[in-house]
C-alpha cells in the first residue's frame, strides 16, 4: 500500500478474470472482519470510480463498527530506523527486502505490521530470525500459533487474500519480510505488546 488513504483497501486485479478487477475492502475488528467487499471497476464506470466508492463504503463499516483509521504517517519507519542507527540498506537487510523497497515504505505509507516488526527488531525485542520457513510452516504458525484464517493473516499483513494460499501451498514465494515476521511469532514475538511498546 502506497497510499495512506488506503488503509483496509488493496487492488484486486484478478489476472485470471480481468472483468473482474477492482478494489476490495477489508476490515477487522476484534479478529473477526466486519467488512469484506469488492468493488469492480466495470460496475462503477473505472479503477477511480470503483476505488472512490471502496473509500466510501470503508469509511462508512469503519464509522458503524467504530474502528479508527490510523494508517501509519510518513516517515514513520525513517524515524525507527534513524533512532536505531541504522542505513536504509541496513533496515532492508534485516527485513530481507531491497533498499528500494525501504525507500518507497519511507516516501509513503507502510503496513502496520512492517512497522511493528522493524519497531521490534531494531529496538531487539527480537531476534532477526535466520531459518528458513516454508509453506507447511507458515500454515501451522498461521493456525496453531496465530489461530488465524487466511484472511485473517492477508488482513495482518496488508496483502491479498489469495496469496497466502499461494505461499501455503508452494506456489508463490512469500516477501522477505513476511517470512521475517512469520518466523518472529513462531520464536515467540508478543506482537501486540510490541505495537503497546512502540505506540506509547
Amino acid at each position: 500500500m502506497t497510499d495512506p488513504e488506503l488503509q483496509g483497501i488493496t487492488r484486486d486485479h484478478r489476472a485470471a478474470a480481468p472483468s473482474d478487477a477492482g478494489w476490495r475492502v477489508r476490515l477487522m475488528k476484534d479478529s473477526q472482519f466486519v467488512a469484506d467487499r469488492h468493488f469492480r471497476d466495470q460496475a462503477y464506470g473505472g479503477p477511480q470510480r470503483a476505488k472512490k466508492a471502496a473509500r466510501c463504503y470503508r469509511d462508512d463499516m469503519a464509522k458503524e463498527h467504530s474502528i479508527v483509521l490510523t494508517a501509519a504517517s510518513n516517515g514513520d519507519l525513517a524515524v525507527l530506523r534513524r533512532g536505531a542507527g541504522q542505513t536504509q540498506r541496513d533496515l532492508a537487510q534485516i527485513l530481507r527486502v531491497s533498499s528500494s523497497q525501504i525507500a518507497k515504505w519511507e516516501r509513503g505509507a507502510v503496513p502496520g505490521a512492517v512497522l511493528s516488526l522493524a519497531g521490534a527488531l531494531l529496538s531487539q525485542q527480537v531476534v532477526c530470525p535466520t531459518a528458513e520457513i516454508t509453506g507447511d510452516d507458515i500454515r501451522r504458525i498461521r493456525t496453531q500459533i496465530l489461530k488465524w484464517t487466511q484472511q485473517q493473516l492477508a488482513a495482518e499483513l496488508d496483502r491479498a487474500y489469495a496469496a497466502v494460499g499461494q505461499w501455503e501451498r508452494g506456489g508463490r514465494r512469500a516477501p522477505g519480510w513476511v517470512l521475517v515476521y512469520l518466523q518472529a511469532v513462531n520464536d515467540g514475538w508478543n506482537r501486540e505488546h510490541s505495537t503497546e511498546s512502540s505506540s506509547a
